[in-house]
């Protein structure tokens, strides 16, 4: 009868011990010039087309990964946030068998004013932050928020998207994430709820830089 319960015990730990993806890894849209490695049991594949907006500058990527499951759940999704001085935006495709981040995906879609506007600040060392920025496309949320990075502590307002609100307090958990926040993100759905307020700053980063966000 031990023997049972042992032979069984084991053949179920066997069954339920996941096994990892192996997923693309590396930056651009052909694979040939990428990794396919073996992540983690407890990570997914996932592809993200992002471009990000800088007073004059606009730059775009298409970067392929694995990332844990505790971050992002499989499926699509579109993150987009906006500080006023910069701004982001990704489309990022999550899946769970081997090689199936090996897709082209496009990059997000041009995005029509909403009716929203947040507080943020006119530029990154900005000592207050009561400039109005004006929300666009999925960004129905004003953030505030306040961490700590390598240079010191940083505050960001400005707008998002619910679902980047809902990941932001998980970016942590990334490898090489160097934003760390001292309280969760505050989000809110209603012009100007973001309350502005003077902040001493040091450095504000692109606050879900994701995408370096999601893609250190």
């Amino acid at each position: 009868m031990m023997k049972l319960i042992l032979s069984l015990t084991l053949i179920w730990t066997l069954s339920s011990t996941a096994e990892a993806v192996k997923c693309w890894v590396g930056y651009g849209t052909d694979t040939n010039y990428q990794t396919l490695t073996p992540c983690n049991p407890t990570e997914l594949c996932a592809t993200v087309a992002y471009q990000e907006h800088m007073i004059e500058y606009l730059s775009k990527d298409t970067v392929r990964l694995c990332l844990p499951s505790s971050v992002i759940s499989e499926g699509k999704h579109t993150f987009s946030f906006n500080v006023g001085f910069a701004s982001k935006a990704a489309s990022v495709h999550v899946c769970n068998t081997d090689r199936c981040n090996s897709e082209i995906i496009p990059y997000p879609r041009v995005q029509k004013k909403n009716n929203l506007q947040c507080f943020t600040c006119d530029n990154r060392y900005s000592a207050v932050c009561d400039e109005t920025v004006q929300c666009v496309g999925e960004q129905d949320r004003c953030v505030s928020g306040t961490g700590k990075d390598p240079y010191g502590t940083a505050h960001t307002f400005g707008c998002a998207s619910a679902n980047l609100c809902e990941v932001a307090p998980r970016l942590e958990l990334l490898p090489d994430w160097l934003f760390k926040f001292l309280s969760e993100p505050k989000c809110c759905g209603s012009s100007f709820c973001n309350s502005a307020w003077s902040v001493k700053l040091n450095v504000i980063p692109l606050l879900f830089g994701l995408i370096t966000l999601i893609v250190s």
